[in-house]
């Protein structure tokens, strides 16, 4: 017998489903040259809305920017909640923190594409 829980849990699914598909829509060129150009900001309203949406997902799995020292370099990793530390370090590795963000950017829209 179905209940109001499982109702409740199908109507969050149709709303994530709906909610990527449309981010998917808004990850445009225009959006990625904003962000290429200035990775800190400030930025138009769409630029604002992907970014959000973009840092707003499922912890499990994002990519995330690791510093190794006070003023980096900037490592690139992922968050892997089966491994020591929750934490999956990769090659990638930035004098800037900007091609950092870059980096970071490219990584979640990308897997957000790709699902």
């Amino acid at each position: 017998m179905r209940t109001s829980a499982d109702r409740s849990a199908e109507l969050l699914e149709v709303f994530r489903l709906r909610s990527e598909q449309r981010l998917r829509k808004e990850c445009t060129g225009e959006v990625a040259t904003a962000h290429e150009a200035a990775p800190l900001g400030p930025h138009d309203d769409r630029t604002q809305r992907v970014l959000r949406a973009l840092r707003s997902l499922p912890t499990a799995g994002k990519h995330i920017i690791f510093s190794e020292g006070p003023d980096g370099p900037w490592r690139v990793a992922k968050i892997v909640l089966s491994l020591p530390g929750n934490l999956l370090l990769t090659q990638l590795s930035f004098e800037d923190y900007e091609d950092a963000m870059r980096s970071i950017f490219t990584a979640r829209v990308a897997e957000l594409l790709q699902n």
